[in-house]
């Protein structure tokens, strides 16, 4: 015999006979019970499980008292399994939440592009709980989407794939400008097997959300293979915030990039203007900046003292807009007056420099590029290490072009004889550590012989 009651709850008796009983499970474990109550564990209108008790002590059957007190005990556990649920879920939430926090501080952090986009990459899957992520940015010359950044041992067979815009899930989303929640993505028609078959990975879920600057779509985001369950609805969400982060971080960095690129391409041309006042000097700027960055390579500077020293470079001549012409473009050698008149352009370019607030920190490597180690050079006659070693550098490259190039009053050095006179004074005219850097730089063909 068998009865439903109120609630749903179920009662079997003689079980053996009941259609419902999955012979299987008494095949198995070898027992098969005599009567069933089973009760429902209900929240908001969901069932969350089963609760079955089987065989009644003393033999008696399951009655109407067994089933109130199954039921409510259903409904109090019921009530805990869904206060458990939503705490769990209020946890994830707020370490989602937390994760989002300390990743928009990572991401804003720094104002270099491709240090953003692979910090965006690598927080996909702690953000998302996901096995893998990737970035794709919009080519909009060839309205592809391409991989900028892409991790693991198949990231370059990855970077190989490009994508035509509309063309798989993350073409889609390029195109529309929309997110997608993609349950299981082979039975999606847009999904793009060629990455899958390059990398040997199997794609199984997939959340993917437009990276968008002021309504235009640079790029697409993707989460793949929740590592528990699928990807939600409020998945997404959080993915969105995310793309939101991303997108801002990495139009800051343009920002930033094109403002750097126009305040060098400014400075450069500046100093060629300054150039064209001396003939012999043609190119000498440019020269002295790959000569010192060259050599720069092999000391241990920073990026930060690695964008002075190109700044310094660019201007280390500067000064020689206050230097009259008879003295400048003097076809011959410069008398005494002639030469300390010539000697003034550091400590005038200095004077310029200092009134820009943002750049008095590339004064030192502009205003003591004619300094010696030995203490004998200009403008103040300093020594050693109180040389600024950005200008230490560029004293060298500066001595090397002038050597290296012809004048009014000799011929330019055979290059290999004018490292060897950097190499005899190494330690003497010039810092010894960098003279190093910079024949090693020569002899490896980073400098041109």
């Amino acid at each position: 015999m068998r009865r439903h009651c109120r609630l749903d709850c179920y009662v079997a008796n003689k079980v053996i006979d009941d259609p419902l009983w999955n012979k299987e499970f008494g095949n198995k474990t070898g027992y098969t019970p005599n009567d069933i109550l089973g009760v429902p564990l209900k929240a908001r209108g969901n069932i969350l499980g089963v609760i079955e008790v089987l065989n009644k002590k003393e033999g008696e059957p399951f009655e109407k008292r067994d089933m109130d007190i199954l039921t409510a005990l259903s409904l109090r556990i019921s009530t805990i399994l869904e206060k458990i649920k939503l705490f769990i879920e209020l946890d994830r939430s707020v370490k989602q939440f937390a994760t989002l926090a300390e990743v928009g501080t990572l991401l804003n952090s720094t104002l270099d592009q491709a240090a953003i986009r692979r910090r965006a990459m690598e927080a996909i899957t702690r953000l998302m709980n996901a096995e893998a992520g990737s970035l794709l940015l919009v080519d909009d010359e060839e309205k592809e989407l391409y991989f900028e950044v892409a991790l693991g041992e198949k990231g370059d067979k990855v970077k190989e794939i490009r994508l035509k815009i509309g063309e798989g899930i993350a073409g889609w989303v390029a195109e529309h400008g929309e997110s997608l929640l993609i349950p299981d993505v082979r039975k999606d028609p847009r999904f793009y097997r060629l990455a899958d078959e390059k990398t040997d990975f199997v794609t199984r879920d997939m959340a993917c959300v437009p990276v968008k600057v002021k309504d235009k779509t640079i790029g697409v985001l993707e989460a793949i293979n929740r590592l528990e369950g699928v990807f939600t609805e409020d998945d997404i969400k959080l993915f969105q915030l995310f793309s939101n982060q991303v997108a801002i971080a990495l139009d800051n960095a343009r920002l930033y990039e094109e403002i750097r690129e126009t305040f060098f391409a400014t400075a450069e041309a500046l100093a060629e203007a300054i150039e064209k006042r001396d003939t012999y000097t043609g190119g000498h700027t440019k020269r002295v900046v790959h000569y010192s960055l060259a050599a720069a390579q092999y000391l241990n500077l920073l990026p930060r003292d690695l964008e002075l020293l190109k700044l310094s470079a660019i201007l280390h001549d500067i000064g020689k807009i206050g230097v009259e012409d008879r003295v400048l473009r003097k076809p011959g050698k410069l008398d005494d007056e002639e030469a300390r008149l010539m000697k003034m352009h550091p400590s005038i370019g200095a004077d310029i420099m200092q009134h820009i607030k943002r750049l008095k920190d590339i004064i030192p490597g502009m205003k003591y590029h004619h300094e010696r180690n030995d203490g004998k050079g200009y403008p103040d006659g300093l020594r050693g290490g109180d040389i600024p070693i950005i200008a230490r550098i560029i004293a060298v490259a500066d001595a090397y072009d002038a050597m290296t190039t012809d004048r009014s009053y000799r011929n330019k050095l055979p290059h290999r004889a004018a490292i060897d006179e950097i190499q005899k004074e190494a330690g003497v005219q010039f810092d010894r550590e960098v003279a190093e850097a910079f024949v090693r730089a020569f002899e490896t063909g980073k400098i041109e012989g």
